[in-house]
């Protein structure tokens, strides 16, 4: 069995593979404070997602976190019925190298359920929060024998809060006891700029060199982005009234409203 046996057909289909990381914004790892309730409409959200895949003729994954699923099983279910790949984020947005072996194989095989039963059809795919799955195979054991495919939780450098120092630019087997798992790693030139903070701050003109360079070199570029960075900036200003701002969360939004533009800016050019 090849390693295109395990890919999703999101990935095999499109020249970028186009993914989002479903969750709430205080599930990210950006230790927020809130100081007053606050409401974000996460289907005006998503539907601004849709919007722009349907633009552009091209199906994303989305790896959704299982609270997420519990508390918003509809936005789910909307986003399967549109035709985008249902993958796993985990059940909640820890840190898996803090969290306890044995609770953790439990968390991949409860959100797979959650899942599957939201949208009646099998699960694939896996992708840990915040990049923070070590790079240990009894960990894709796990998630092998849990059902899963592929993941896509390789980081290729190293932060203070996750990623591997070995530079890996295309899909690898990651081989097991009795079959094999698919990682699917985050591109890097030099620095990582397809997603988070990196398409953010990174201005167009550099944008459109390393994709084009990627492409280029036959190699696959991997978009991943987080409902937060969708926001409009009316929405992003409100929220900075209703928590205690904190360096982390500054820079996810001080530039909301770009990261959409500049993937339609990208999608445009391919």
């Amino acid at each position: 069995m090849d390693i295109d046996s395990k890919l999703p057909d999101n990935y095999k289909n499109h020249k970028i593979w186009l993914t989002l990381d479903l969750e709430e914004l205080e599930d990210a790892n950006f230790n927020l404070i809130k100081i007053k309730d606050y409401n974000i409409n996460y289907e005006c959200i998503i539907d601004k997602w849709l919007m722009l895949c349907e633009e552009f003729q091209v199906k994303s994954t989305i790896f959704v976190l299982g609270t997420f699923c519990l508390k918003y099983p509809h936005i789910v279910q909307k986003i399967y019925n549109a035709g985008h790949e249902i993958a796993s984020h985990g059940y909640k947005h820890n840190l898996i190298y803090k969290e306890n072996f044995k609770d953790w194989i439990n968390s991949i095989n409860d959100v797979k359920k959650i899942l599957e039963d939201t949208i009646s059809s099998e699960v694939n795919g896996y992708r840990s929060p915040s990049w923070s799955l070590p790079n240990d195979k009894k960990y894709y054991q796990e998630l092998l024998e849990a059902g899963y495919k592929y993941s896509s939780s390789y980081f290729p450098f190293k932060t203070y809060m996750y990623g591997n120092s070995e530079d890996k630019k295309e899909p690898f087997k990651v081989e097991l006891k009795d079959d094999f798992i698919v990682e699917i790693p985050i591109p890097k030139l030099i620095l990582p700029f397809s997603g988070g903070f990196y398409l953010r701050v990174l201005p167009m003109p550099i944008l459109n060199h390393l994709f084009t360079k990627m492409l280029k070199n036959a190699k696959k570029p991997v978009i991943y982005i987080h409902p937060y960075e969708l926001l409009d900036e009316n929405l992003s200003i409100y929220l900075y009234s209703k928590m205690k701002i904190n360096f982390d969360y500054f820079l996810a939004t001080f530039c909301t409203s770009k990261p959409h533009n500049k993937i339609k800016k990208i999608l445009k050019r391919l």
